[in-house]
């Protein structure tokens, strides 16, 4: 256990260059390994398979040569080619040697079992009398003319040894140098491949918060590293855009909050200059609207800052679209002199009941802030979603604005402008509670003349799996 935590830790401590390195030098040695004796095995095979090819054809010769001959009384003769090593002896039925090779003559049978058959059988011995040498030994029965005898041919594997032997050790001298090739080579090139990590490094330490219009560079090669500069660029466009946005959306807020103040400032000067309880009273109710004002806009942007960080807390439980839409109906009809009319089908979704009524009144408020004579409330069901329509029949939004309205503090014309009421946070609120449910805000035409505000959200199942509050 210990030395197996002691070698994760080694492994864990080295680089990725160093890393590298070893794993190519450790692969490359158990495939030289593997191979190498590999080769020799094959080697051995097949040249002791070439030996005793040429041990047997040489005993069949020799029988053909002394077939039906009288080897007591006429031994014949072997016939032996130049630099022939094939040892060649033919024993008569009582074991003793009547024909042999000139440097074995004299000498005892180099195979003690006598052949039974025609075809040459071949066996491995040792010769003491030359050097306990290893023989490969072919025995075929050859019938003479008054007796049956045993030819024998055999050939060293001395030299098979020495063969297969060289081999290894010249693999075993090549290895070393060879594992030395491979690392230097993994080394150097692994090192090159990690010097575009470098130059991504050195980048990245020099962008700060106000330099994220600078990228790191992306290598020509389309490699992994290649795909981690284009991830990290994207990062980058991602953190200058967000920090844009925040840069703009400080500076709006900044921009919203000083005209409350301006006014709450103005009429207090304007008050105190009067002097008396009868100015504080007139200026009592201009005050009060604008703390009102002002309280709303804070909580909108409190709420957007939550919805940023993904800290807005929610519930999940069963709301029914249908009284939520209706209960803004009543609510439109008694605060306005519109005409407010409503389709609906009954449907449930998982949602924050408060989050989801807050998302519809601001579509609500703001349809009712752009009609001008008329309100359509409308929820229907369309697959596995539910989709909950404000229709107006005011001045509507233009196709290439229908995007840019469900942005923080966006006012598009006279008609929606400040005068109008409304911080321009409204439409950007409903789009965050929509995605926090899984859902989405649709801008559109509406057929009443004017504009379309949806939400589009998935429609209840039997069970809710984040049902729980979060």
């Amino acid at each position: 256990m210990r030395r197996d935590r002691a070698l994760r830790g080694f492994w864990s401590r080295r680089g990725v260059r160093a890393r590298s390195t070893i794993a190519a030098i450790l692969v490359v040695a158990i495939a030289l390994l593997v191979g190498g004796v590999t080769l020799i095995l094959v080697l051995r095979v097949a040249l002791t398979t070439s030996v005793a090819d040429g041990v047997r054809q040489r005993a069949r010769d020799v029988a053909a040569q002394v077939v039906d001959e009288d080897l007591e009384a006429d031994p014949p003769s072997i016939d032996l080619a130049p630099g022939d090593g094939t040892l060649v002896q033919v024993v008569n039925a009582s074991g003793a040697v009547v024909v042999s090779s000139p440097s074995i003559d004299g000498r005892p049978p180099i195979a003690s079992a006598a052949a039974t058959g025609s075809e040459p059988v071949v066996t491995q011995v040792r010769l003491p009398f030359l050097g306990d040498e290893p023989y490969l030994v072919a025995s075929v029965a050859v019938q003479g003319r008054s007796e049956t005898a045993t030819v024998l041919a055999a050939q060293s594997l001395a030299q098979v040894q020495r063969v297969y032997t060289l081999v290894g050790w010249l693999l075993l001298a090549a290895s070393p140098l060879l594992l030395a090739a491979v690392g230097a080579v993994t080394w150097v090139a692994v090192g090159r491949s990690l010097r575009s990590v470098d130059r991504i490094r050195e980048r990245v330490e020099t962008i700060g918060a106000s330099d994220l219009h600078e990228r790191v560079p992306v290598p020509p090669a389309m490699d992994e590293v290649a795909a981690l500069a284009t991830t990290m660029n994207r990062m980058l466009e991602r953190l200058e855009s967000s920090a844009a946005v925040q840069r703009q959306f400080v500076a709006d807020a900044s921009h919203e909050l000083r005209s409350p103040l301006a006014s709450m400032r103005a009429t207090i000067d304007v008050a105190r200059s009067i002097g008396g309880s009868a100015a504080l009273v007139e200026a009592e109710p201009v005050l009060s609207d604008e703390v009102d004002r002002m309280t709303s806009l804070v909580g909108d942007l409190l709420l957007l800052a939550k919805a940023d960080e993904g800290a807005l807390p929610r519930r999940r439980l069963a709301v029914d679209l249908d009284d939520l839409t209706m209960s803004e109906v009543r609510r439109l009809r008694a605060q306005t002199a519109l005409a407010v009319s409503a389709h609906i089908e009954p449907v449930q979704v998982w949602a924050d009941p408060e989050r989801l009524a807050q998302a519809l009144r601001n579509l609500v408020d703001n349809a009712a802030r752009f009609a001008e004579h008329e309100v359509l409330l409308t929820v229907a069901t369309s697959g596995d979603f539910a989709r909950l329509s404000v229709d107006d029949d005011g001045p509507g939004i233009p196709t290439e604005h229908r995007e840019d309205v469900l942005k923080r503090f966006t006012r598009l014309d006279g008609h929606r402008s400040r005068g109008e009421g409304g911080s321009g946070l409204g439409l950007s609120i409903a789009s965050e509670i929509a995605h926090m449910h899984g859902g989405r805000v649709v801008v559109g035409a509406s057929d009443l003349g004017g504009a379309q505000v949806s939400i589009v959200l998935p429609v209840a199942g039997p069970v809710d799996p984040t049902a729980s509050s979060r």
